[in-house]
């Protein structure tokens, strides 16, 4: 081998290894190898491939130094260069004007220059201009120039693209990146779909795609689709250094659509890009991330929070935003400077601050608790509404208990005091207790209702004089629980003294003071006794007379959903709820709906009537306001999603998951955060949505934790579901760490509810240990699998590790045959004796009937080997294949066994050349199938059949044409022979 043939076999080594630097590095020192050596096709070659690894690194603009030099050699000896090698330069070329343009310090000029040679240089080649026009298209955008801009674009759509062009996914891609910048969200996402969908594939797609489309969607408010796009195109995106572009859209994603937390662990996890020598448009586009970042952190007053940041050191918020922001306008001022415009910095600041605001995305994963903020300050000014109006509007809102009474009032202080109006005593008082919070400034609240009391006074309402006074002392509860207690026989008498004059107001009050007795005793540990019961049935009746009064009626509700608090029993409690659910719903009471189906719909999931809870919880869902408190807005939530999984609607819980998580994450419940992560994760799972799903478990393994014990079987599920989801995006190693930890932590002591969820670990375990090449421990995995199956006198279920342990047994180094054929015979046997066993259940019988036949069809299997001849096989296939059949036939039928044995006794038959049998045999099987239920299996067995005989009928006349070829061969033959003959003897008598 000579030097060269050395260099070139180290060329080709070197391409096969990973894109990255050190591939990079491997390829510039073979640079300098072949310099040397003198060889000017290798030479071109190597440029080509450094080129080629330059595009997919962090700083791809370092490809224009050997490009150039590439081209040179083109020009000046075109000769060493070979058709393979012409089309890579070719080729290659459409990345410079894009490179060029990335690069600020290239001039404008050398850029057209390359757009001029780009054009040229293709129509003499004879190849399309498609992608020239997409690169001057692009071009034009980058300088502000829309009306070239434009005419490229319309000529892209027009021009066929060829071999030469980008790939599909990338022209797709392209597309709706132009409808995208021309503000065409819908077209954008409509021209993206079939990456969007997974159609179209390649090394920067759906990379590219799923990160353009987060903001798109979350304009169109498909908020569903950019959460899973993100899910999905970050966890495919990261850990790549060249596309930290695609990653820095994800963290202004996650930034503008108030998702800082996650924002914060991508940038943590991606903070190489800080020190990483990136191209300058990716460096842009990474610091308008961080920026982003660090804007909303400031925002929302935490400009002290610490962030990944530059120097492998954490940054402020604050810090961090005016670095970024420093760095980010001087590079955009390098490129004003060199396009003569403003447009880059322009759109560079509309990124970092843009004009609108966006939806929140819920992802499912962790997000900052919810900030109590004051409200601001309303001016007080008129307004539109007067103020007899407002007044009128107000005093409607008592009357009805509106929802919004309290804002009715507090409009009705606003216009009244900013036309220095003074208001009737009892409008006054309405209009203070508006103003109460107890919750967050309590003597504050219990002062207002004091003035509110002598007020109403004043205006000759003593009924609810007497409701303010017991509201104060209620209130007060909250500072000492057992202050209520002495004043309640008071207040009592009173309200009976009130019932004559005003008998609504009477069982209001004596409704309220009942509340108010049975909430101090549970504040002080004491259960409610018989006379408090009788007080509220007692009560509850005396309210359910006043006809047509809707705060009397709102009492009911408030005082029927403590019923439950008199209860010991599930039962009992779900009946009291679900009389407090029907007042609040048939009353069209919002909160108390809201608060109600809080409960019942846990009670009802609780007690396994899903259907019920789940049309519960959504009632209560409906009922929610933006200012409802964020724990029982989860809840509501959990109880759906929980239901919908249990009913098998996977769409409907994903829906409902993956806002408890942002609610609970909002109330500051971790461990509940985590439940419904689980939940989320198993959802995205039964849709078949893996690379979701593993986002989602992952971090619901982070919370679970801090739930009660009682939860802590969600770990086990959840490794379980990960390892289960790794598996199916080709990442056995990862999905056998979990599932092996799942088996960890059960064989500790950790139970799962489900009795046969240590068996299926174990199995999963078997499975994935085959994937990593362990058949030995994949042996061991499967033999614990059917040991627990057995333990929990399942043969039937444990037929199947048993069969996949000797296969694995199989697979090991030293492995005998005869040994494993003998133990899946005795699993037969036992199978057997199983089925036919008249004390077993009839459906565990007809799980035994299924698993034998599926034993005997794979002991047979397993007595083949490589030496049998075709003959031996097909006959070895009928015979067992009948001794299968008849198993399923013995019953009803076995359709998936049957029609696999029927398929391959039917190729067992054409290979004896006894088609007719397997015609017969079709007929048999086909009439044990219902025409509608299994018209696919039906209609594969007749292709089958048919395929078979029309190979047959072409071998026969291939045959046939042998035949005659033979015969006009040997006619002749025999006419050469006799004329030899006929010369010999001709020259034996000369």
């Amino acid at each position: 081998m000579t030097d060269t043939d050395a260099l070139r076999k180290r060329l080709n080594e070197i391409r096969w290894q990973l894109r990255g630097e050190a591939r990079l590095a491997a390829l510039e020192e073979h640079l300098a190898a072949v310099e040397a050596d003198g060889d000017a096709p290798l030479l071109n070659a190597t440029l080509t491939a450094l080129v080629d690894c330059y595009e997919y690194s962090t700083d791809s603009t370092r490809l224009l130094v050997p490009y150039a030099r590439l081209l040179r050699n083109l020009d000046t000896a075109p000769e060493h260069f070979d058709d393979q090698l012409l089309r890579s330069v070719y080729w290659q070329f459409k990345w410079i004007v894009y490179k060029l343009r990335d690069h600020p310090d290239v001039p404008l000029d050398s850029i057209e220059d390359a757009l001029t040679q780009f054009r040229e240089r293709y129509s003499e080649a004879g190849h399309s201009l498609h992608p020239y026009y997409e690169a001057e298209h692009w071009f034009a955008h980058y300088i502000g120039d829309r009306e070239r801009a434009d005419r490229a674009a319309a000529q892209v759509r027009a021009t066929e693209p060829d071999s030469m062009s980008d790939c599909e996914a990338c022209r797709v891609n392209d597309i709706g990146d132009m409808a995208a910048c021309a503000g065409d969200d819908e077209a954008a996402v409509a021209a993206w779909r079939p990456l969007l969908d997974g159609r179209l594939r390649c090394a920067h797609e759906p990379h590219n795609t799923l990160a353009d489309s987060l903001l798109p969607l979350a304009r169109l408010g498909r908020l569903d689709e950019a959460r899973a796009n993100h899910h999905h195109g970050y966890r495919i995106s990261r850990d790549k250094d060249d596309m930290l572009g695609y990653i820095a859209r994800h963290l202004r994603f996650c930034a503008l659509t108030g998702n800082e937390a996650r924002a914060i662990e991508i940038l943590a996890a991606d903070r190489r890009a800080y020190e990483l020598p990136l191209s300058p448009d990716t460096r842009q586009e990474w610091l308008e991330g961080v920026q982003t970042l660090a804007a909303a952190l400031r925002a929302r007053g935490m400009g002290d929070a610490l962030l990944a940041g530059p120097g492998e050191r954490d940054w402020t918020a604050d810090d961090l935003h005016e670095w970024a922001d420093t760095e980010r306008r001087e590079l955009c001022e390098r490129y004003d400077r060199r396009n003569g415009t403003t447009v880059h910095s322009e759109r560079s600041r509309e990124l970092v601050e843009p004009d609108r605001r966006y939806p929140h995305v819920p992802l499912g994963l962790k997000a900052m608790p919810l900030i109590e903020t004051a409200p601001e300050p309303v001016e007080a000014e008129p307004g539109d509404r007067s103020l007899e109006d407002a007044l009128a509007h107000a005093r409607e809102g008592i009357e009805d208990a509106a929802d919004d009474r309290a804002e009715r009032w507090l409009e009705v202080g606003r216009i009244a005091e900013a036309l220095g109006a003074e208001l009737d005593p009892a409008d006054e008082a309405e209009m203070l207790l508006a103003k109460a919070e107890p919750k967050t400034a309590l003597e504050a609240a219990q002062d207002l209702a004091a003035i509110a009391a002598t007020l109403f006074a004043e205006a000759g309402l003593p009924g609810r004089a007497l409701l303010c006074r017991i509201a104060k002392a209620a209130w007060g509860m909250r500072a000492e629980p057992a202050a209520f207690g002495p004043l309640a026989p008071g207040f009592l008498a009173e309200a009976d003294a009130l019932t004559a004059a005003a008998p609504a107001d009477a069982a209001r009050a004596r409704a309220q003071v009942l509340m108010a007795q049975l909430q101090s005793g549970l504040m002080l540990g004491e259960r409610p006794g018989d006379d408090l019961a009788a007080a509220f049935a007692e009560a509850d009746a005396g309210l359910a007379v006043i006809p047509g009064h809707r705060r009397a009626a709102l009492a009911r509700t408030q005082l029927a959903m403590m019923l439950p608090e008199f209860e010991t029993e599930a039962e009992g409690r779900i009946t009291a709820l679900g009389k407090a659910f029907g007042l609040a719903t048939d009353g069209g009471f919002r909160y108390e709906t809201f608060i109600s189906a809080f409960q019942y719909g846990s009670m009802l999931n609780q007690a396994g009537r899903l259907g019920e809870a789940l049309a519960v919880a959504e009632t209560g869902i409906a009922a929610v306001k933006h200012d409802y408190p964020p724990f029982p807005v989860a809840a509501l939530h959990l109880t759906a999603a929980e239901c919908s999984i249990n009913l098998g609607d996977a769409r409907a819980a994903e829906r409902h998951a993956v806002q408890a998580a942002h609610w609970y994450d909002r109330a500051g419940e971790t461990g509940c955060a985590g439940v419904a992560r689980h939940l989320l994760g198993k959802s995205l799972a039964m849709q078949q949505r893996g690379e979701e799903a593993v986002v989602i478990l992952e971090a619901a393994l982070a919370d679970l934790a801090e739930m009660h014990e009682d939860e802590h079987w969600r770990l086990v599920d959840s490794r379980y579901l990960l390892a289960e989801n790794y598996q199916r995006t080709f990442d056995a190693q990862v999905g056998l760490t979990h599932v092996l930890e799942g088996l960890r932590l059960m064989d500790e002591g950790l139970p799962h509810p489900n009795p046969a969820f240590y068996a299926q670990s174990a199995h999963l375990a078997g499975e994935l240990l085959e994937r990593t090449g362990e058949a030995k421990s994949a042996v061991d995995a499967y033999g614990r699998s059917a040991a627990a199956w057995r333990g929990l006198g399942s043969l039937s279920a444990a037929a199947n590790p048993i069969r996949a342990a000797l296969w694995a047994r199989l697979r090991t180094d030293g492995a005998d045959t005869e040994a494993a054929v003998a133990e899946m015979g005795a699993l037969a046997t036992e199978l057997e004796a199983s089925w036919r066993n008249p004390d077993h259940p009839e459906d565990y019988r007809d799980a035994c009937r299924r698993e034998y036949a599926k034993t005997l069809a794979q002991e047979s299997r397993m007595r083949g080997d490589d030496e049998e001849s075709e003959e031996a096989w097909a006959r070895r296939a009928l015979t067992s294949g009948e001794a299968v059949l008849a198993v399923a036939e013995d019953g009803e039928f076995l359709v998936e066994i049957g029609v696999q044995t029927a398929h391959n006794m039917i190729a067992a038959y054409e290979e004896l050349g006894d088609l007719d049998a397997a015609g017969t045999l079709v007929d048999r099987i086909t009439a044990r199938l219902d025409p509608e239920a299994h018209d696919g299996p039906r209609r594969a067995l007749a292709g089958h059949l048919e395929d078979a005989r029309e190979r047959a009928a072409d071998d026969a006349t291939e045959a046939e044409a042998g035949e005659d070829d033979a015969t006009e061969g040997g006619s002749a033959e025999g006419e050469a022979a006799a004329d030899a003959s006929a010369e010999g003897q001709a020259t034996e008598r000369d």
